[in-house]
């Protein structure tokens, strides 16, 4: 596990203290001459038929060509995991280690930056949310006419373009749903003259002592309108109302809507990683 994390013991240590489980995750290795491990990739399953790749950070030429050769092997075997795609997530100076990956058959999506809003301000008021708008939390028997809601949100969405139509609506529903602890009432449809148009998703990360905005989207028929500031500051109050936590989430850099959105919130950048995506063999 030290190979796979570029000789961090302490993530090594984060899954070495894991029971193996051939369903749940997947560990590749070459090993040198003398019988060490030189290379190794790891493959942990996520929720939403989607599995994370890890691979030792390369070093030398030789170290690119084998990191190449096990993501093309974890790539073959991901659907020992019932993984469709396969994630990375890397630090966008490190050129080497994303050369490596694209070599092994993961393509860039775009660079995510992942914010976090330290302290909700006061929420603002909802007595200028236009007439014919409501917000209203999710109904859990409903999840046909969610699914449906977030297909309309990636309609011409900036955000990682392209990325959702690589997985069935229902796998990346669950992949939301399984992200924490689910609670309805922090979960809320915006609805334009009774139909459903935006939708933000928050869930407490017990583990990273946050809320975490899962999800955040509009229709197009809701976008331009302001309705998504609507849709931000009502959901921060419902989070407000119950904790203090620091409010955590991801976006695309270049979704430029978006991060004007969060950042006029006071959402700030904490780090920045580029997205790598791969398909499963079938």
């Amino acid at each position: 596990m030290i190979a796979v994390f570029g000789g961090s013991h302490q993530r090594a240590a984060r899954y070495t203290k894991r029971a193996a489980d051939p369903h749940e995750e997947l560990l590749f290795a070459i090993s040198d001459i003398g019988g060490n491990i030189a290379n190794a990739a790891l493959l942990t399953r996520s929720p939403g038929r989607t599995a994370m790749l890890f691979v030792t950070p390369p070093r030398t030429k030789a170290d690119q060509d084998r990191g190449a050769a096990l993501i093309r092997t974890a790539l073959s075997a991901a659907a020992k995991l019932d993984a469709v795609i396969v994630q990375a997530l890397i630090e966008p100076l490190r050129s080497d280690e994303l050369s490596m990956l694209a070599a092994g058959g993961m393509n860039s999506i775009g660079t995510l930056a992942y914010l976090e809003l330290v302290r909700i301000r006061q929420s603002r008021t909802t007595d200028s949310i236009p007439a014919g708008v409501t917000i209203r939390p999710w109904k859990t028997e409903n999840r046909d006419q969610l699914e449906q809601l977030l297909a309309a949100t990636y309609i011409d969405s900036l955000d990682c373009p392209g990325l959702a139509q690589m997985r069935r609506t229902s796998d990346i529903l669950d992949g939301h749903i399984n992200t924490g602890p689910l609670d309805p009432q922090r979960w809320l449809i915006l609805e334009v003259d009774g139909t459903p148009s935006g939708v933000s998703l928050m869930s407490e990360i017990p583990t990273s002592n946050c809320v975490e905005v899962v999800y955040f989207g509009l229709a197009p028929n809701a976008r331009g309108r302001g309705l998504g500031g609507h849709l931000l500051d009502h959901a921060l109050g419902v989070i407000q109302k119950s904790s203090d936590q620091p409010v955590a989430l991801a976006c695309d850099e270049l979704n430029g809507p978006a991060m004007r959105l969060y950042q006029s919130r006071g959402f700030a950048t904490r780090l920045r990683r580029t997205a790598l995506i791969g398909r499963a063999a079938t």
